[in-house]
């Protein structure tokens, strides 16, 4: 599980969590929205291990990785749908091997960790979703077809 207690962190002067507690159960989803400079990002570097926090705990499984796309892409020659199931793929790629070796390894508890890894991946799953997304639809074809570089930085006016 994910969890934060009596977690506080500042950006600057400005406090953004201040005793924040709160737990996040395996299989749940939340979202988190607020407006612009509220710490939504800057939660999120803490999920990723990239700050830490000002007071309090902040603790998820060290076995768990974060799936993610940066905010802003990079300018390459790529199509967004493709940009977006590269991360699927190379993490499902990290975990398959993984299954490898430990299956190699001869070591069943870890490649019992891997499978469940995958399977929380929702790896089994993968392809037919990558099949589903590539398929043409109406509204949203022509966006899913350009390029990265074609998108407007994040707050600009589009």
């Amino acid at each position: 599980m994910i969890r934060f207690n009596q977690f506080s962190l500042s950006r600057g002067t400005k406090p953004l969590f201040e005793k924040t507690s709160f737990t996040l159960n395996p299989g749940k989803k939340a979202g988190l929205v607020g407006a612009n400079g509220a710490g939504k990002s800057t939660l999120f570097s803490v999920l990723c291990g990239e700050l830490h926090a000002d007071g309090g705990d902040f603790a998820m499984p060290p076995s768990w990785r974060i799936a993610h796309v940066a905010q802003e892409t990079p300018a390459v020659d790529r199509t967004a749908l493709d940009y977006t199931l590269d991360g699927d793929v190379n993490l499902l790629c990290t975990i398959e091997t993984r299954i490898a070796a430990t299956s190699a390894a001869h070591d069943g508890a870890a490649e019992a960790d891997a499978h469940a890894a995958f399977a929380d991946a929702d790896g089994y799953s993968a392809r037919p979703r990558r099949n589903a997304a590539a398929r043409p639809r109406a509204s949203r074809s022509s966006k899913r077809r350009s390029r990265c570089r074609a998108f407007p930085a994040a707050g600009a006016c589009a």
